[in-house]
């Protein structure tokens, strides 16, 4: 009987735990969205590759967010 309970409380507390990640993702994405143009990290790694770094001025600007 205590065996059954202790289950159902690690579940429900397992359930809430992933809605409140899942909540978090979901909000993380929403600033990110807001913030800039909404790409993720991996899509910035990406885009980021394909353009050239010209000056150092640039390059602070794409590491720092100067």
């Amino acid at each position: 009987m205590a065996q059954n309970i202790l289950t159902a409380i690690n579940a429900l507390k397992n359930t809430a735990v992933g809605r409140c990640r899942q909540r978090i993702e979901e909000a993380a994405q929403k600033a990110r969205e807001l913030r800039g143009r909404g790409q993720t990290e991996e899509e910035k790694a990406r885009s980021g590759a394909a353009t050239p770094q010209c000056g150092v001025t640039s390059i602070l600007k794409r590491k720092h967010g100067l």
